[in-house]
C-alpha cells in the first residue's frame, strides 16, 4: 500500500508529467461538464433573465488563485501514498456529491436558485475525482484552495450580495471579495510559512549530514493507478447527469396586461380599499427599481358561504414589480414571510383566466398561532417588468383580525432550512390542509385578474 510506486512501463515512461497531469485533468474537466450540463445550463439562462447567477462562480476563481498562490512557493514532497486511503476517501467524496444531488436538492426544491445545492455537488465531485486521479495526498496539499471552494456554498453567495444591495455592483464586490480577498486571507499564511522556512533551512540543510533527499514534484499516483479510476468516475459523472433538477419559475409566468402607473392592483368591484402599505427594503432586496406594496380590502357585501356568521370578509393584495423573472425565481414567495415556526401545505394550481394561474396554499403558523391561506401568480406588466402578486386570508374574521407580515425573512428562512434539513418534509408541511377560503381566493383573484385587463 506504502512506499514508491513502480517504476511504469516504456511506453508509459514516454509520456511527459505535464502531458500526464492535463489529460488527467481534461477527464475531470469533461465528467464535470458532463455530470452537470443541466447545471451549467440553468445558470447560464438564470444570469439571462436577470438572477445575477454568475456570482456563483466567484468561488472558483477564489480557489483558482489560491492554488497558484500555493504553486508558486511548492516544495518538493516525498513519493509516499497509500493507494487503498485514496479509493476509501475518494469514494467517501463521490457518495457525498450523489446525496447532495440525488437527496438533499428535491428538499430545497423551491429554493433551488437561491441555494443551488447542485453546483456545491459539482465541487465535491471534482473534490473526489482529483483524490481518485491525483491521490489524498497530493489534493490535501491544496487545502486552502479547498475551503474557498467549498466553505463558501452558492447560498452564502447569494446572501452576501443580498447584504451588499443587489444588483450588479454588489455582484462584481461579490466577486471581489471571494475572488481575491477569501483566498489571499486564506492562501497567504501557508505561503508565508514555507517562504520562512526555506529562508531558515540553509544552516540547518548544510550542517545535515544525509537523509533522503525528496523527490520533484511529480505524480504521486502512477498513470496506470490514475487511469484505472477513469470507469468510476465515468459511471459517477453517469448517475449525477441523471439527476432531475426543480422547474424553474419561468415556466409559470403568464403574460399580463400593459403596465400602468402605480405599483398597486384595480381593485375589483364588491370590494374597496381600506389601507395601502409601501415597502422601502423592497429595493435592497430585490433590486434597485422592485417596488413591494400591500393594499387591504374589505368586501361591501356579505355571504354565508364565505362567513357563517355574513361579517364582510378582508383580503390582501400584495404586488411585487421587478425588472426580471429571475428575481422572483432567486428569491421565492416564503422569503417575505417570517415562516420559521410554520407549517406550508403542497400547493394547488387554479386558473384565474386569461391564461393565468395561481397556485393556493394554506399556512399555519404554530407560534404565532395564525393560520392563513394565499393565493400567487406571476405575469408580465410590459417588455420591462415581472410582478408577483399575492391575495392573502386569515381564518379570524373579524375586521381587525391580525395579517402575516411581510418581511425580509433571509433570518427565517435560514432557519427553515435548517428544520427541513434536520426534521424533514414533516417539521414544515401541512399534511392535512383544510382549504377554507380557497372558492374565496378563487373567485376574488379571477376577478382581480379581469380587473386588470378592464382597466389596461
Amino acid at each position: 500500500m506504502g512506499g514508491r510506486p513502480s517504476p511504469p512501463s516504456g511506453q508509459l515512461r514516454a509520456v511527459s508529467p505535464g502531458y500526464d497531469h492535463a489529460a488527467r485533468w481534461a477527464l475531470l474537466t469533461a465528467m464535470l461538464a458532463a455530470g452537470f450540463h443541466e447545471t451549467w445550463i440553468r445558470v447560464a439562462r438564470e444570469q439571462a433573465t436577470g438572477a445575477g447567477s454568475a456570482v456563483l462562480l466567484a468561488p472558483v476563481l477564489g480557489a483558482a488563485l489560491a492554488a497558484v498562490a500555493l504553486n508558486v512557493r511548492r516544495r518538493p514532497e516525498l513519493p509516499i501514498h497509500d493507494r487503498q486511503s485514496d479509493k476509501i476517501a475518494g469514494t467517501i467524496i463521490l457518495t457525498v456529491a450523489l446525496m447532495v444531488q440525488w437527496l438533499v436538492l428535491p428538499r430545497y426544491s423551491g429554493t433551488y436558485p437561491l441555494l443551488h445545492l447542485d453546483v456545491l455537488a459539482a465541487w465535491v465531485f471534482l473534490l473526489g475525482g482529483c483524490v481518485f486521479l491525483f491521490g489524498l495526498r497530493r489534493t490535501g496539499s491544496y487545502w486552502p484552495a479547498w475551503i474557498v471552494l467549498l466553505a463558501v456554498p452558492p447560498g452564502a453567495v447569494r446572501l452576501v450580495s443580498y447584504g451588499l444591495g443587489g444588483g450588479a455592483v454588489a455582484q462584481a464586490a461579490v466577486v471581489l471579495l471571494v475572488g481575491l480577498a477569501v483566498p489571499a486571507a486564506v492562501a497567504t499564511p501557508p505561503v508565508v510559512r514555507r517562504v520562512r522556512r526555506r529562508a531558515g533551512g540553509g544552516a540547518d540543510g548544510a550542517a545535515d549530514p544525509g537523509g533522503e533527499r525528496p523527490a520533484p514534484r511529480s505524480a504521486v499516483v502512477s498513470r496506470r493507478e490514475a487511469w484505472r479510476s477513469a470507469p468510476l468516475l465515468v459511471a459517477v459523472a453517469l448517475v449525477l447527469a441523471l439527476a432531475p433538477l426543480p422547474p424553474a419559475i419561468s415556466e409559470r409566468v403568464a403574460q399580463g396586461p400593459p403596465p400602468v402607473n402605480g405599483p398597486g392592483q384595480a381593485i375589483p368591484s364588491g370590494w374597496q380599499e381600506t389601507e395601502t402599505v409601501d415597502y422601502s427594503w423592497a429595493g435592497r432586496m430585490f433590486g434597485p427599481t422592485a417596488t413591494l406594496s400591500r393594499q387591504m380590502i374589505r368586501a361591501t357585501r356579505v355571504r354565508a358561504d364565505w362567513d357563517k356568521l355574513l361579517r364582510p370578509r378582508v383580503a390582501a393584495v400584495q404586488s411585487l414589480t421587478v425588472a426580471s423573472t429571475g428575481v422572483l425565481e432567486l428569491f421565492p414567495l416564503e422569503m417575505t414571510f417570517d415562516l420559521s415556526a410554520a407549517r406550508i401545505s403542497p400547493s394547488r394550481t387554479v386558473d384565474l383566466g386569461h391564461e393565468v394561474s395561481a397556485r393556493y396554499r394554506t399556512v399555519i403558523d404554530d407560534e404565532n398561532l395564525l393560520t392563513w391561506s394565499l393565493m400567487t401568480f406571476a405575469w408580465t406588466r410590459g417588455d420591462d417588468r415581472v410582478q408577483r402578486v399575492t391575495l392573502i386570508t386569515v381564518d379570524n374574521h373579524e375586521y381587525d383580525a391580525q395579517f402575516p407580515q411581510t418581511v425580509p425573512g433571509t433570518r427565517s428562512t435560514f432557519s427553515r432550512l435548517v428544520n427541513l434539513l434536520l426534521r424533514g418534509s414533516g417539521a414544515v408541511t401541512d399534511t392535512h390542509p383544510q382549504d377554507k377560503d380557497l372558492a374565496m381566493l378563487t373567485e376574488l383573484g379571477t376577478e382581480l385578474v379581469s380587473a386588470q385587463w378592464a382597466r389596461a
